[in-house]
């Protein structure tokens, strides 16, 4: 199952234009005496075209659909802009630690394209890199990845995000 790209207008700001992607979704059940609680989780990439800026955000409700609302909501206020102006792939290596995750970016040459999995992947897309090399080493926990990949990107562009 390919995952597409849902865009939208905002209700409150026609003028801004929102990309949003969703890179993980799962149902959390607690179990009670009187039976199984279902809730969701819910990990989404938010890219605004006007401003350049991406963000991210985990949010979880009883709905699907208030859980995606939620993590939009968070990961607008957490927009950032990494390369304002337009670039082809990054500036140099970089090897980045997160917990148990490990990744390591590197440029690539002209029309190589973008090889990296996973939420990476979507993360370069939505900065609009080009030609990227990127490996995760260690845990492919998404919600890991993609904090891990933001931090990396931080001390790339010399940033300070408190993810």
């Amino acid at each position: 199952m390919k995952k597409e790209k849902k865009t939208f207008l905002d209700n409150n700001k026609s003028e801004d234009f929102i990309q949003q992607e969703m890179l993980q979704l799962k149902r959390v059940t607690k179990v009670t005496k009187g039976g199984r609680r279902f809730h969701f989780s819910v990990l989404m990439l938010v890219k605004d075209d006007k401003k350049k800026a991406i963000g991210f955000a985990c949010a979880k409700g009883n709905e699907v659909s208030s859980a995606i609302k939620k993590a939009v909501r968070k990961a607008k206020k957490n927009l950032v802009s990494y390369f304002p102006n337009e670039t082809r792939t990054v500036p140099h290596d970089i090897f980045f630690k997160f917990k148990a995750t490990k990744i390591m970016i590197k440029p690539a040459p002209l029309g190589n394209g973008i090889k990296a999995g996973s939420s990476l992947n979507t993360i370069f897309k939505f900065l609009e890199i080009k030609d990227v090399s990127a490996k995760i080493i260690g845990s492919n926990n998404k919600l890991n990845v993609v904090r891990a990949s933001f931090l990396a990107l931080d001390k790339l562009t010399g940033k300070r995000n408190n993810w």
